[in-house]
């Protein structure tokens, strides 16, 4: 199985068109190169205000590649500035996902998908989870039985990625949920955005991925599922036309979390990671 993950698209309208290069020329690079993927994820903030028009702008582009049906989308605290997350998927119509929470089970592995968001918090955008959720995860995480558990997210937890030691920069309040996730038996990876920086953390059985801004970095990462490890890799598009196009778009945001490339890149070991199945780390 191989699954490709994007995040902090950030998409708005703008009142030129040089800006929407970025946005468009991306998505079709994020489509179109390199191998198939059985799933394509958004990891939360496609869109920068939350608007109905900025969402139906965004997944119109999305549509024009004919894979809805495999385009998996999360919530970002942007997503959600202007109404919740049920009406979101209303304007995108993004099943499985509904509220923001979903699950794809497959032979492979089991893809959990969580709303770490808060709705209508413009001051507030750090993450929230609550105990719906808390004991979806501990279900999934009882019925995998050793098989991989993929947790999809926006936020980090408190203390594993870059920056996730800051509050509104995390999950606040995350004791219960983390208290649920020492319970894993197998092998258990959780992906997220938000912090606009590449970084890789392993604690006990869980991996921590971190992915930037395509903004920041125009990226993605790609996700290997085969029969003794999840492989973790990292696309770097190292294109200087679509980076000048990037930050025309940012330069849009007077308050946008703005990392340099070299930053938002990590380190050599943020950039891939392999996870054993079958084992679990100490």
């Amino acid at each position: 199985m191989r699954i490709r993950i994007m995040t902090d698209f950030h998409y708005a309208l703008h009142a030129g068109q040089a800006e929407d290069l970025f946005y468009k020329e991306y998505i079709k690079r994020f489509f179109g190169e390199g191998p198939e993927a059985d799933y394509y994820v958004s990891l939360g903030d496609l869109t920068q205000n939350g608007t109905e028009r900025e969402y139906r702008g965004a997944f119109g582009m999305i549509d024009s590649f004919g894979i809805r049906d495999r385009f998996l989308h999360v919530p970002g605290n942007h997503d959600l500035l202007q109404v919740d997350a049920g009406q979101t998927e209303r304007w995108g119509s993004t099943p499985p996902v509904s509220e923001g929470n979903g699950c794809v089970d497959t032979d492979a592995a089991t893809l959990l998908f969580l709303n770490t968001c808060q709705t209508g918090k413009p001051l507030d955008w750090g993450g929230r989870i609550g105990q719906a959720q808390t004991e979806l995860l501990r279900s999934k995480l009882s019925a995998a039985k050793g098989k991989p558990v993929l947790v999809f997210a926006h936020h980090p937890l408190p203390d594993t990625t870059a920056l996730s030691d800051t509050t509104m920069m995390r999950i606040e309040e995350a004791s219960p949920l983390i208290g649920v996730m020492n319970e894993a038996a197998g092998p258990c990876l959780w992906f997220n955005g938000h912090n606009h920086i590449h970084s890789i953390v392993r604690k006990d059985s869980w991996t921590f991925v971190q992915t930037a801004s395509v903004l920041c970095l125009p990226c993605w990462r790609e996700i290997v599922i085969a029969d003794d490890a999840v492989t973790v890799g990292t696309t770097n598009l190292n294109d200087a036309q679509l980076d000048e196009l990037a930050g025309q778009s940012m330069d849009r945001f007077p308050s946008f979390h703005r990392v340099p490339p070299e930053k938002a890149a990590g380190t050599a070991a943020d950039q891939s990671t392999d996870v054993p199945i079958g084992k679990r780390y100490k």
